[in-house]
């Protein structure tokens, strides 16, 4: 990735909104200039996802599947599949998350954080045994450093989840 994209990124991460859309325009063009690019497509996919533009994030997440994952870095495919896989349990879409993350499981056994993700998708569905034995499947695996990944996610999402206990 050049060093034009890799700025691009971290505009994302600004906390002025002007320069969050300036980097989302330079990924998004730079993705819909190389339409067979999916490492573009995955990227620009992020940078919405980020934003909580999921429904725009997934339009790009399925055009990296159209492509087909094998397009991404070895590294980038688990992390397509969690992103798209949180990204459909965002928009509501429970049955589609939980199939994408279980593929993934069998395609990446290794990678501890789909567990993690796939157990938000089972208290989403109202399913609480089925998400604790999934975190504790992952707890009790050898580190990874997958679930480090998504820390800011998943901090939300816990809190999310407690407030929603408490409501």
């Amino acid at each position: 990735m050049g060093k034009d994209l890799e700025e691009a990124e971290a505009m994302v991460h600004s906390d002025d909104p002007v320069v969050v859309e300036l980097g989302i325009g330079i990924l998004r063009q730079h993705a819909e200039s190389n339409p067979g690019d999916g490492d573009a497509w995955f990227r620009y996919g992020g940078a919405l996802d980020y934003s909580d533009r999921e429904a725009e994030a997934m339009v790009a997440y399925q055009h990296v599947f159209d492509l087909g994952i094998g397009r991404l870095a070895p590294e980038d495919r688990p992390r397509l599949h969690i992103q798209a896989g949180s990204t459909l349990r965002n928009l509501g879409r429970i049955d589609d998350a939980r199939a994408l993350l279980e593929q993934a499981r069998r395609a990446h056994p290794e990678v501890n954080a789909i567990a993690v993700f796939l157990a938000l998708v089972e208290v989403s569905a109202g399913n609480d045994r089925r998400a604790v034995d999934l975190l504790f499947e992952a707890l009790l695996a050898p580190e990874d450093g997958s679930v480090a990944d998504y820390r800011r996610a998943l901090t939300w999402y816990t809190n999310d989840i407690r407030s929603d206990q408490t409501a």
